[in-house]
């Protein structure tokens, strides 16, 4: 093998930047969009257990743990869990989900058991807006009678 063919190659490559991260050290940032892990923001949560219902990985469990002050217990098995986002999709909270997902994509961990997330919270109660009154006709507010 001769070195001068190398050498073009070589020089090119010598004063670009590196097409790698130094990962460990430096954080790449996600993507719009990003699916990282689910979370809940309790103080939004109705438990009404549309993602318990939902989620095709059985991920999530929604247990009552107290009927008098309406305690309720929500666990995600990060594990078990696929990121598809079904359970934000099926939140039915509004205008801000009670379910969202995060951008953490680091994580590993040596005993699975760890990779859970527990949240006990008390429902919210969902805020209704009024219902608008529907106008009368025109021909009332005229006096005259409508037909």
């Amino acid at each position: 093998m001769k070195v001068a063919v190398f050498l073009p190659e070589l020089l090119r490559h010598l004063f670009k930047k590196p097409a790698t991260v130094d990962y460990p050290f430096k954080k790449l940032t996600v993507p719009e969009g990003f699916r990282g892990t689910p979370f809940l923001h309790p103080d939004l949560c109705i438990a009404c257990r549309a993602c318990e219902r939902d989620c095709p990985a059985e991920a999530i469990v929604i247990t009552q743990e107290s009927d008098v002050e309406k305690k309720f217990k929500m666990v995600i098995h990060n594990d078990r869990c696929i990121h598809c986002a079904q359970c934000v999709d099926s939140c039915p909270t509004n205008p801000v989900k009670a379910m969202d997902m995060d951008h953490l994509y680091e994580l590993a961990c040596f005993d699975r058991h760890t990779l859970k997330t527990e949240w006990v919270f008390t429902r919210a109660t969902p805020k209704r807006e009024p219902k608008p009154v529907p106008a009368a006709p025109a021909s009332d507010r005229a006096g005259i009678p409508a037909k």
